[in-house]
């Protein structure tokens, strides 16, 4: 891709440029905070202007457009709720792509579908300019806490520029492609499996308080045996048993991820029953007026449908 391929040759986020940040929300204003620390001089833009405004406090200069944030940019960061979004925020005369130099460098970080990243990896080109896909796993704790896992499709050389930027907001970097677009497969399959765990675990709680059985003691069982998941340990055990419900993630957004995953799933002609019930049931409790809750909330959910009455309450001491 030429020019947008050179090494950074920089030793932090503050020697790499001007960086354009789109996109200033629940992920990604954490993480524009964190390369503001780390000495990155950004130039921001979001439509809602509260999370703008929080994100200019913190000492980004204000964009009026994404295309006004990219001017002049050596590097530009998405961070957008859906694939629709990045489209329409890359588009047109104010969009991203309006901005974007010959030479500058996109990291497309949102949860967004393969096909949309390659036809703006191929828009970039045209510019003179490259993407690099970069979608990322890890939460709102994470994003605050610069412990994402960032999963990368692009050519090695964009992951090498990239890394000055990238080692501020995650603490590991996994290259699992050299085409844009492998890092939103990777993490539609990350989500799809994370929200058909927690699906499965909050029927196995149902089955086991049903049965008699004491919450946490049978959580304490599953996560040392082989039936043991992230779902069941963080999830049920970190915010369900906890009463917390705190992960900042809605329920509407795993719903999202999941029928990112069932188009992934037609485009390859791969069966995916299991998806297909899980995706069936985050769209029944979203019907139902839930997509706004935090996601763990879904386990209180179907815990009420199973005829159980009551959500375990947090207990005074927990075994680990």
């Amino acid at each position: 891709m030429g020019t947008a391929e050179r090494p950074a040759g920089s030793d932090g986020p503050g020697d790499i440029g001007p960086v354009a940040f789109v996109g200033c929300g629940r992920m990604g204003g954490p993480m524009a905070r964190r390369l503001l620390e780390a000495g990155a001089a950004l130039r921001a833009y979001d439509v809602d202007e509260d999370a703008l405004a929080a994100v200019v406090e913190a000492g980004a200069e204000r964009a009026s457009s994404p295309a006004d944030a990219a001017r002049g940019a050596a590097v530009a960061i998405t961070m957008l709720p859906d694939p629709g979004v990045v489209d329409r925020a890359a588009r047109g005369p104010e969009g991203l792509l309006g901005g974007l130099g010959s030479g500058a460098l996109w990291l497309e970080m949102s949860s967004s579908r393969p096909v949309t990243t390659r036809a703006l990896a191929d828009a970039a080109a045209e510019r003179g300019a490259a993407l690099l896909d970069a979608p990322v796993s890890g939460g709102v704790t994470g994003a605050e806490a610069g412990t994402l896992t960032i999963m990368l499709g692009g050519p090695e050389a964009l992951v090498a520029r990239a890394r000055p930027l990238l080692e501020v907001l995650g603490d590991a970097l996994v290259h699992v492609g050299d085409r844009p677009g492998d890092g939103d497969a990777a993490k539609t399959i990350n989500n799809m499996l994370s929200a058909t765990n927690l699906a499965a675990a909050a029927e196995a709680l149902a089955m086991g308080m049903r049965a008699g059985l004491d919450p946490e003691r049978l959580v304490d069982c599953v996560n040392g045996g082989t039936g043991a998941s992230h779902a069941m340990r963080a999830k049920v055990g970190g915010h369900v048993l906890t009463g917390t419900f705190g992960s900042r993630f809605t329920l509407g957004q795993y719903l999202k991820d999941l029928g990112i995953a069932r188009g992934l799933a037609d485009d390859h002609r791969v069966p995916t029953p299991v998806n297909g019930a899980a995706h069936a049931l985050w769209t029944a409790q979203a019907a139902r007026g839930h997509a706004d809750e935090d996601h763990t909330r879904m386990v209180a959910l179907l815990l009420a449908d199973a005829g159980v009455d009551r959500t375990p309450q947090p207990t005074e001491t927990r075994r680990s």
